[in-house]
């Protein structure tokens, strides 16, 4: 990690051609540039906010750049925590614990100790099975559900979190706790990085409504994953949404619709997943 953030900034000015002149315009002074570049002064992160603007380059960016090109510990397990737990391997999540771990000895971090408890959740989940639930399962998630339940307001990380509870909170609350989630998504809707998490949360409160037989709420939800996957050309998706709707409505034709693009896509598991449903749930 590279702490001379200054002379990090300088190094991209420069490199981009630009003059402390170009940068400063009349929004700062260039005294108060050349101190940081300098490394004698941090600026307030309003300032911060906008020397980045003026290099194209955003906060997260430039953290990577710190860290010589290479994420920090923190970023490397949020990125990792980030993709689809459902098709990363048991061991995979195995290492990913111990970084969480060896990284919460030396820091405190609350969204990495909520991590943690989610890759416990799905380790003990995948060795004993979904209706197998300890009560160290039932303890830890109800720890990461506490997290989210004080707080006013969800936020982009509370959403990948939530996703990962889901199917663990009691089917007395399930209703209004997706009605909840759907309700604080909204203010997201302009947000492009939401789209992937949240095309993974509506698939999830699909399976749970269909799962447990609430299917007009599968459907009402269903309907609003084929609408984002038409918007984001998510393929997959899009067939997944057909069929599911057509079990909810008893629709032959959009099951089969749904069905060729998956089969076009060659989503082979997910293809048998959804004969399954159509089997118990048409």
């Amino acid at each position: 990690m590279r702490w001379d953030f200054g002379k990090i900034y300088k190094e991209i000015r420069l490199s981009k051609g630009l003059s402390q002149t170009e940068v400063c315009a009349n929004q700062i002074s260039r005294t108060s540039l050349s101190k940081f570049e300098s490394c004698q002064s941090i600026p307030s992160i309003e300032n911060m906010i906008f020397l980045l603007d003026q290099i194209n380059m955003s906060l997260e960016e430039f953290h990577y750049i710190c860290h010589v090109y290479q994420p920090s510990k923190r970023q490397e397990i949020l990125n990792q925590i980030s993709k689809n737990l459902s098709i990363t391997g048991t061991a995979e999540l195995e290492e990913l614990q111990k970084l969480c771990t060896q990284y919460l000895e030396t820091t405190h971090d609350i969204p990495i100790e909520s991590i943690n408890n989610i890759l416990t959740l799905v380790i003990q989940l995948r060795e004993n099975g979904p209706k197998n639930h300890n009560e160290l399962l039932n303890q830890t998630a109800q720890k990461v559900w506490e997290n989210l339940e004080k707080a006013d307001n969800w936020y982009y990380r509370d959403f990948q979190l939530l996703n990962a509870i889901l199917f663990y909170f009691p089917l007395e609350n399930l209703r209004l706790i997706i009605d909840n989630m759907l309700n604080q998504l909204v203010k997201y809707q302009d947000f492009a990085d939401i789209k992937p998490i949240k095309d993974k949360l509506l698939t999830n409160c699909s399976t749970l409504y269909l799962y447990n037989n609430f299917k007009s709420e599968c459907e009402k939800v269903t309907l609003e994953l084929l609408n984002l996957a038409k918007e984001t050309k998510r393929y997959d998706s899009l067939g997944f949404a057909q069929v599911r709707l057509g079990i909810c409505k008893g629709d032959d034709n959009l099951i089969e619709k749904g069905l060729s693009l998956l089969t076009l896509t060659e989503e082979t598991a997910l293809i048998q997943t959804l004969e399954y449903e159509i089997k118990n749930y048409r």
